[in-house]
């Protein structure tokens, strides 16, 4: 969409109000004021942001979270390209170009017989899939359409007079065995293309103004976060309803997904992690490795640790966790440390506002833990390290080192565990805590605990809205006392 500058008024419109509690008024989404604002960001500078591949995907694959943010396209290797032009006023616009795959593109290739006109039959036809033209620029509300096999033609003459030209870069790394190179993902690949095609150049990168922005939500995405939090707290409660000793955990999922589905969530999050004693104590990326890894039958006496409140809204995600025992009643201990995990979340999140540090919050939690003497514990200097607690947050490390936020990576198996992470159109949208909380922000709060001589792990997850006046949980009509818990599991 063409937007004139001075940009000041287009940001005086940008400005967002932030419900403090119960649902938001339906919006349209603001994919234009996203693009307008981005553009602000880079001084109008030309912006390329390549959607994600998604060629028969078989329904597997989910569309970039950076690219969807801008434009709400799914279609397969799309390319948004943002560039300033100049009237004949005098005055700057700039303009929307979406670059995509013409209509009978990346078909299936199924034909009866070795002739190409077959291409064109009926059973190629797409359903939602965007091509060039003027519909796919109503829809999306862009200036311009071009076929995907343009790109490079045309990139030089958008982008002419240009110094810089912003990339939304892939900081991601693959491995491969020593001396076979290093792997490439599909943006790196584009990437490398664009600095060929635009050889004089230079190529910024404009992933981490987009993340920034995404931090922060509007109306419709909360909307959306909303809705798929309390989806997600009913597909927990049905599970709890549910479980009995003799179930597989893969049946407590199974119930999950049917509730999510009857809800109109089509996808999850991300897989299921359903975890019963002491199974529950590896984390779900090693156990992620199996080909089933909710295979285990629970067993009377168990907790079982139900990481996958994850229905989908829209791309928007939700995350919550709660931890059950199988047989409907809570024994003396696991009642003590869940309890204590419970005080720890709610300490967290009565700490959440305006303006303060998440590391505020993160110790909020880490000081409940200290307070019950837990810190010994993880003490390796005085417990072997296959006996040591897992408390996250970490007492010694918040509140005795005094320690701040790191680079946490799941993936990589680096950094220290804080309390949470942003959530939006993934289920960890960013563990950036750089900036002090501010409305409109969405993230988890979930304290948890690993006893390992017990076979135990205790989670409490929910999903928490910052507002002018505090917070808000988002995810808090699923049950967490242990009375309301043995009341429901006890019908």
């Amino acid at each position: 969409m063409r937007r004139f500058l001075p940009i000041g008024p287009i940001l005086a419109v940008l400005l967002v109000s932030i419900p403090t509690s119960g649902s938001a008024q339906e919006t349209d989404p603001p994919y234009d004021l996203r693009r307008a604002r981005l553009a602000a960001e880079v001084g109008n500078a030309p912006v390329v942001v390549p959607g994600e591949y998604l060629i028969r995907a078989g329904g597997r694959g989910r569309q970039d979270a950076d690219f969807y943010y801008l434009t709400g396209v799914h279609s397969p290797y799309a390319v948004l390209v943002m560039y300033p032009r100049t009237e004949a006023d005098g005055t700057t616009s700039v303009r929307d170009v979406l670059f995509l795959p013409e209509p009978f593109e990346f078909a299936g290739a199924q034909y009866p017989m070795d002739d190409p006109r077959f291409r064109h039959a009926a059973w190629n036809r797409t359903i939602e899939r965007l091509s060039p033209g003027p519909e796919a620029e109503a829809r999306t509300g862009v200036d311009e359409t071009y076929p995907l096999v343009e790109l490079s033609e045309r990139l030089p003459q958008l982008t002419s007079g240009a110094d810089v030209v912003y990339f939304a870069s892939d900081g991601s790394t693959l491995y491969a065995p020593p001396g076979f190179g290093q792997p490439r993902t599909y943006r790196q690949q584009l990437q490398e293309g664009l600095t060929r095609v635009l050889p004089r150049t230079r190529v910024a990168d404009v992933t981490p103004l987009v993340r920034k922005m995404r931090l922060v939500k509007d109306e419709y995405e909360i909307a959306r976060l909303r809705r798929a939090a309390q989806i997600s707290a009913t597909g927990l409660t049905a599970a709890m309803e549910a479980i009995r000793p003799g179930m597989t955990e893969l049946e407590v999922a199974g119930v999950m997904e049917a509730v999510w589905k009857g809800e109109g969530a089509p996808k999850a999050s991300f897989s299921p992690i359903v975890a019963s004693g002491e199974a529950a104590v590896s984390l779900y990326t090693l156990r992620s490795e199996a080909y089933n890894p909710l295979a285990r039958v629970m067993q009377d006496g168990e907790m079982v640790f139900i990481d996958y409140g994850a229905a989908e809204v829209d791309m928007y995600a939700s995350d919550l966790c709660r931890t059950y025992p199988v047989s409907g009643r809570f024994t003396p201990e696991q009642r003590r440390i869940y309890e204590i995990v419970l005080e720890a979340q709610e300490a967290a999140i009565a700490t959440v506002r305006p303006d303060i540090s998440m590391r505020d919050v993160v110790r909020a939690a880490a000081q409940v833990f200290l307070e019950h003497g837990l810190d010994d514990l993880e003490d390796l200097s005085i417990r072997p390290v296959e006996e040591a607690w897992g408390l996250m947050p970490s007492p010694t490390y918040w509140i005795h080192q005094d320690g701040g936020l790191t680079d946490y990576s799941g993936a990589r198996g680096s950094g220290v565990r804080d309390v949470g992470h942003h959530i939006g159109l993934r289920a960890t949208d960013s563990r950036d805590y750089s900036v002090p909380l501010e409305p409109g922000m969405v993230f988890t709060v979930e304290p948890k605990i690993y006893v390992p001589e017990l076979g135990l792990a205790i989670m409490i997850e929910d999903m928490i809205l910052v507002t002018e006046a505090g917070a808000e949980n988002l995810s808090a009509s699923a049950p967490r006392s242990v009375e309301e818990i043995e009341r429901i599991m006890a019908r």
